[in-house]
């Protein structure tokens, strides 16, 4: 009896001492966990976002990388984080299909994690070392059909949207078969391909864009509706005649889920107006990439929409999960 009354009594002491730290929210710093080493385009958008952030919501927002497992161990770590909204995730596309890639997760994505504000995103390239002697995306097509042994492509792992699972989908899209190079990450690729160790590369424009403006690679094609500023003279593939062929890689934040309503909506209006500050806004868009300012329902909604797309993908490739 005296045990269910000192549980009752501290459990009416604890309710609105927590509801007071929701209201007042945030009263101490905040981590972004990037699931992936530093330096990367994750990293990047991250950093800058943080600067603008503590700016805005009054504490120090800080970066936290905790890469490996191809992004599930910090990933992880922030599902099973305490829903206060102090440690947050910078995730991506991989966690839309995450359970179908990796065995043995020791998070479910969907059900883990609560997607919070979408910052922004930068479409997937297609691209080539110069050297291939292909001008268009028409002459590499037939390359692929014609020649002996199988053109190769790079990507930075198993089930990477942008760079693996864009490739799948450009296959099954033209009509031809590459060989796939896994390495352990887009970086290698790009290294080999600019070396001539393997033919095509698929990857984000951030990752795209020196490389582009020094020559080095040539950019056939955009996945994206409209072709981007930075890259003006580099068409759309459905100006090329493959149509709806569409994929970016994104950054959102995400968060523990039961993460409070209030805590989710304060943390998406800071996110949305840092993503149209002019400082932030003309950053990005120099990289590469676009601000992409959501409601969390919005970004839910196309979480679950990519999920989708995905999965269908990784079933016509017949891709087995990864242990």
């Amino acid at each position: 009896m005296i045990r269910l009354f000192v549980a009752i009594l501290l459990t009416t002491i604890y309710l609105p001492t927590f509801a007071q730290a929701l209201a007042q929210y945030p009263i101490k710093p905040i981590w972004i966990v990037v699931p992936y080493a530093a330096g990367g385009a994750v990293d990047i958008i991250s950093r800058a976002l943080a600067q603008e952030l503590s700016a805005r919501v009054g504490q120090t927002v800080l970066v936290d990388n905790r890469p490996g497992a191809g992004g599930n161990v910090g990933s992880a770590y922030v599902a099973k984080s305490k829903p206060d909204g102090y440690v947050l995730l910078m995730g991506g596309p991989s966690h839309t299909i995450a359970h179908k890639i990796f065995d043995n997760l020791t998070y479910d994505p969907t059900k883990d994690l609560v997607p919070i504000a979408m910052v922004g995103s930068a479409p997937s390239v297609l691209l080539v070392s110069p050297s291939l002697g292909v001008q268009n995306l028409a002459a590499l097509i037939d390359l692929a059909l014609t020649t002996k042994n199988s053109l190769s492509y790079g990507h930075g792992g198993i089930g990477t949207t942008s760079e693996h699972l864009v490739s799948e989908l450009f296959q099954q899209r033209a009509g031809i078969k590459l060989e796939g190079v896994a390495y352990k990450g887009g970086a290698q690729a790009m290294q080999d391909l600019m070396g001539n160790q393997i033919q095509l590369v698929f990857t984000n424009l951030l990752n795209a864009l020196p490389h582009i403006k020094s020559g080095r690679l040539k950019a056939l094609a955009i996945a994206q509706p409209q072709r981007s500023s930075v890259i003006p003279d580099v068409p759309t593939f459905a100006e090329l005649g493959i149509e709806n062929f569409n994929a970016q890689v994104w950054w959102g934040l995400m968060g523990p889920c039961d993460m409070p309503t209030g805590v989710i909506e304060t943390l998406n209006r800071a996110v949305n107006a840092s993503a149209v500050e002019p400082s932030f806004k003309d950053r990005l868009t120099s990289l590469g990439a676009q601000v992409l300012p959501l409601t969390s329902q919005q970004f839910a909604t196309r979480f679950v929409a990519e999920k989708v797309q995905w999965e269908q993908i990784v079933l016509r490739a017949k891709i087995q999960p990864q242990p």
